[in-house]
Order: C-alpha cells, then structure tokens, then sequence
C-alpha cells in the first residue's frame, strides 16, 4: 500500500511541475523562439501522457488489490463459520461465550488481589467463579484457539484462589464437654468463630465426613471453620430438616432444641 501512495504522489508532484513549467513557459515565451516553445509543449504533453499512463496502471493494480482482499476476507469468514460449526456453535454463542468468560476474568482477578482473611469471607464467591469455569471449560468452544489459553489461565487462578483458601480457613479441635461444653452450637457462638449460635449447619455441612449427627461430636476433631458469611441455601435447608426431625422426635421421646454432644461421648 506505501508503494500506491508514493505513485500516487509522484503524479501530484508531476502534476505540479507540469504546471509550474507551464508558468514558466508563460514567463519564458517571450525569450524563446516558435521552434523552441513547440518542441517544449510536445515535452511536456509526453510527460503529460505518462503520467496518465502510470495513473491508469496503479488504478488497475489498486482495484485489482482490492478484489483480492475482499476474496481473502470472504475466504477468512467462511473458515471461521466453519471453525464454528465444528464446535457447533454460531457467531451470537461465540459473543455471548466471550463475554461470560469476560465477566468471570475480571471477577476472579478481583479475588485473587484480596487477603488471605478477606478471600475466606468471599469463599461463597469462589465457590460460584468455580462453578462458571466449570461451565465455561467443560464447553466445547473452550476449544478454540481464541479461548483455549484464556480458559486454562482462568483454571490456573482459580486453583490458585483454592490454594490461599486452604491455607487461610480457620480448624477447631474439639474439647470435651464437661470442660469445654464443646457443641456445634456452642462453638458457633464464640466470639473468634462466628459470634452466632444459629450458624453451627456451617460447621456440621462443611464437615459432614466426619459429622454425621450434629448431636454427636467427639473430643479431639478438629472441624473445619467455613468462612463468616451468611448461611447458604445448603445450609438452611440442612437445618430445618435437623429441627423438623427433633420436632418430631420430641413428639414421641423428647430431645433438645440445638446440636449438643451428650455428656457420655463427649466427656
């Protein structure tokens, strides 16, 4: 294309001259004879007439240019509606998808600058960023070469987010209850825990491994302590069916109302 222009400025540049010796001829007649003035006009419409020669030609070398980008670009998007169809997916899916996996970057770029203490209180957050990478990856528009590195950098992070979580989650390891009146309702309601009693199905769901009654605890686990967040639907689902089981049990024997270890397991 930088040779199109510099021809092209040759031309306004020859145009110019021709015209600027055109003033000089106008100057110049009086001091040149017929014979001379003839033979400079035939100069200069020779001149003249190359120029437009040359004109014509890069006219026709530009529009030549021109079709073949215009192919090359037609060739270019029929490859990509194809590289699509591979993936069976459309134009609009390719958008929607790239602007998903857009979201999900600049969210997970937000935790990853967070503190160990402040990433565990947005655990829930992560919990939703791995899920949408899930999602994102386990579709096959991942696959594409606009995506692939993109999506694998996500998992890196992400991992990476596991990783300062692991490290900063809080464990409890229970007392006894005659000493420590160790239950999860109690240990809810400590003050470095979660302030809140109401909040022990956190503790009980996030160790259900090893918790199977929320009753019954033992000296010596040590429990996982979930982050301070609000409880999530998980959790208050669990609970209600907890408290709906001793509603009836208190029916027909009677029990407590909250999660707590019975002195002869837990001593």
């Amino acid at each position: 294309m930088k040779r199109y222009t510099s021809a092209l400025f040759a031309l306004v540049l020859g145009a110019l001259l021709i015209a600027g010796s055109g003033i000089a001829i106008a100057q110049e007649e009086e001091k040149m004879t017929e014979e001379q003035a003839v033979e400079k006009i035939k100069q200069l419409e020779s001149r003249t007439s190359e120029l437009k020669r040359q004109e014509s030609t890069l006219d026709a070398q530009l529009t030549e240019k021109n079709n073949l980008l215009r192919q090359k670009q037609s060739d270019y998007e029929k490859c990509v509606d194809e590289l699509y169809a591979l993936v069976g997916a459309t134009r609009a899916d390719i958008e929607a998808y790239d602007a998903r996996l857009r979201r999900l970057e600049n969210s997970v770029s937000e935790l990853s600058a967070l503190s160990p203490m402040d990433l565990l209180a947005r655990k829930a957050e992560v919990d939703q960023a791995e899920e949408e990478y899930k999602n994102l990856a386990g579709n096959k528009i991942s696959l594409l070469p606009a995506f692939f590195d993109r999506v694998q950098r996500l998992g890196e992070a992400i991992k990476g987010l596991r990783d300062t979580l692991s490290k900063a989650e809080k464990t409890y390891t229970v007392g006894t209850w005659a000493k420590d009146r160790d239950c999860l309702w109690n240990i809810a309601k400590k003050p470095d825990i979660y302030g809140d009693a109401f909040k022990w199905p956190k503790i009980w769901q996030k160790n259900r491994e090893q918790i199977k009654n929320p009753d019954l605890i033992f000296p010596g686990q040590v429990l996982k302590i979930p982050a301070p967040s609000p409880m999530t639907p998980e959790e208050e689902s669990a609970a209600r069916k907890y408290y709906r089981q001793k509603r009836e049990a208190a029916a027909t024997g009677g029990t407590t109302d909250q999660p707590k270890a019975p002195e002869n397991v837990n001593k």
